[in-house]
């Protein structure tokens, strides 16, 4: 093969990667479309949970009335509990049903973020993507965000933090 024979196919090589990439399919690393899932139907119930115990079993409880934004369906707030070693993102998923995430980012530092419009949970530093089961979407995080039992009781939801 002569110098120009390979000028030519390296040339080509090139030309299609660039064409891939136009595509969003061959550059890029860790870079993929997120999955929005669908919340569930309206009406549908929480699946089936367990009564709330007592902070000794690890039950930490998060008062309604000192996070007015969880009242309706997509409505999300931080719970901070230092004693409980508890830094959660709670998202209000459909009447009456909790889901609750660590609130840090498994790529780095960073606390992640509830896109209600996009029905995804996203760290503003570098992009990741998680669904409300905790799992990625979208790197660069490659371990998904632990997700912890939420339980709605009265005018609190417990969440469970395991000892």
């Amino acid at each position: 093969m002569t110098d120009l024979d390979r000028r030519a196919a390296l040339l080509t090589l090139a030309r299609g990667g660039c064409a891939l990439a136009t595509l969003g399919a061959g550059c890029g690393g860790e870079w993929r479309e997120a999955i929005v899932l669908a919340p569930p139907p309206e009406g549908a119930s929480c699946p089936d949970l367990p009564q709330p115990g007592t902070a000794a079993e690890g039950w930490v409880e998060v008062r309604l009335e000192a996070h007015p934004g969880l009242e309706s369906p997509g409505g999300h707030a931080r719970v901070h509990a230092p004693e409980a070693l508890l830094d959660v993102l709670l998202v209000h998923t459909t009447p009456g049903c909790f889901v609750a995430l660590w609130r840090i980012c498994t790529h780095g530092d960073c606390g992640v973020d509830w896109r209600p419009g996009e029905g995804v949970v996203e760290c503003p530093c570098h992009g990741s993507r998680f669904a409300l089961d905790g799992a990625v979407l979208q790197g660069p995080a490659r371990r998904p965000l632990a997700a912890f039992t939420a339980v709605r009781q009265g005018a609190s939801v417990f969440i469970h933090r395991p000892r």
